[in-house]
């Protein structure tokens, strides 16, 4: 690598992030930014605020061989640029070269080592949560590799580039450059995890089973699949999709009934708020006494504290439940307690945060009519009509 395409996206770009880039010219042929700055880089005009969208009109306006893509919440250090280019020399069929990260979290600073996947692309596919080991930001990429491989894909929106990544490991080489770290800032912000679950659910449909699981036992197909299914459920869960972690968790104990599984299988109904359907279920498991009895008295308590919140915004106590919010989270953080804290915040008429509340109740349940009903209305007020249809079609998209 001679010179890279650098591009920066986003609304705030820091002057020092600029000026370290001036500072390393040599490095540098151009600077793409998605904002006017006072500085010579180009700002290109582009009237998509997809992630991906703006990936690849920078990618088409870069005519450098390598492409740095950056944020507006990084810093460079001063010799990034040069070892990015060692690197790039060294090993001339690395397709994307990423550093380690210093996450500047407030005043307080974190290193984050990342490991090195150079001709290991693949130990990455069991992972399911590819965002995990890799950066997003501070990367050096390939133009020719990013054409060849078709671009960035809209539906994937923030976690375009990991999908990128993790649908094309087989085709990519990926080297760390391990003595290089790029600071980013994290700021809080809500972040849309139904992008990540389709991403998931796309991966175990593309790669087979046991290609991605290949720690398992697939001599005995049974266990094994109950296995997969079931560490495929915990991820989709952990990005609070516990609409298609059940069918996961369903498919598990089709492959191989056992009391792990089903207890996961209550769970991700006890956060979607499916009370009946969780005693439907334990009525089936009757020599498990013990499973029954647990359930069916936090079954009793939820439905009863869910009631209580519920009376209590009809009369008028709204600003009670908020105060006691927290405590009550503690007990449970499911599908019908967000939409009750967003019912609170729309008759305060506070419809962003409402908004927000609504959003998170639809992506851990996307079957309730009435909560379904809640976030429609308020996106009309905001305009975000489209933003809540993308996020039903996410979940419930057939992959």
């Amino acid at each position: 690598m001679k010179q890279c395409s650098v591009c920066i996206i986003g609304e705030d770009i820091p002057q020092t992030l600029l000026d370290s880039l001036y500072e390393n010219k040599e490095y540098v042929q151009e600077i793409f930014t998605t904002t006017p700055t006072k500085s010579n880089a180009t700002a290109l005009t582009i009237p998509s605020n997809n992630l991906a969208d703006q990936y690849n009109q920078m990618v088409d306006k870069a005519s450098s061989d390598y492409i740095l893509f950056l944020c507006g919440n990084n810093q460079l250090e001063e010799d990034t640029l040069e070892e990015f280019a060692q690197i790039a020399q060294e090993y001339p069929d690395a397709d994307i070269i990423y550093p380690n990260e210093i996450l500047k979290i407030g005043a307080q600073e974190e290193a984050k080592n990342y490991s090195d996947w150079y001709q290991k692309e693949l130990f990455l596919l069991p992972s399911l949560a590819i965002e995990d080991y890799l950066p997003q930001w501070g990367v050096l990429i390939k133009k020719e590799s990013i054409q060849k491989l078709g671009g960035f894909e809209p539906q994937y929106g923030a976690h375009s580039w990991y999908a990128f990544i993790y649908k094309n490991l087989p085709n990519l080489r990926l080297k760390l450059s391990d003595l290089s770290f790029v600071e980013y800032a994290v700021h809080q912000s809500f972040i849309d995890t139904s992008y990540r679950s389709l991403l998931v659910r796309e991966i175990v449909s593309i790669y087979p089973l046991q290609k991605i699981f290949t720690s398992l036992n697939w001599e005995q197909e049974a266990i094994a699949l109950a296995t997969a299914n079931t560490l495929i459920g915990d991820r989709l869960a952990a990005y609070y999709d516990y609409f298609n972690a059940a069918k996961y968790y369903r498919n598990a104990l089709l492959s191989f009934h056992n009391q792990e599984t089903l207890k996961k299988l209550l769970e991700a109904y006890y956060q979607m708020g499916l009370f009946e359907e969780m005693k439907n279920l334990l009525q089936t498991q009757e020599p498990l006494k013990d499973i029954y009895e647990q359930y069916s008295d936090k079954i009793q308590k939820t439905l009863d504290l869910i009631q209580e919140m519920e009376k209590a915004v009809q009369e008028g106590k709204a600003a009670q439940l908020l105060l006691a919010s927290e405590d009550i989270a503690q007990f449970y953080q499911g599908a019908p307690l967000y939409n009750i804290l967003g019912v609170i915040y729309y008759i305060k008429k506070d419809l962003p945060t409402a908004y927000k509340f609504f959003y998170k109740a639809v992506t851990m349940n996307p079957l309730d009519n009435d909560i379904i009903h809640n976030l429609v209305n308020t996106a009309k007020e905001l305009h975000k009509e489209e933003e809540v249809i993308g996020l039903i079609t996410r979940l419930t998209k057939e992959v």
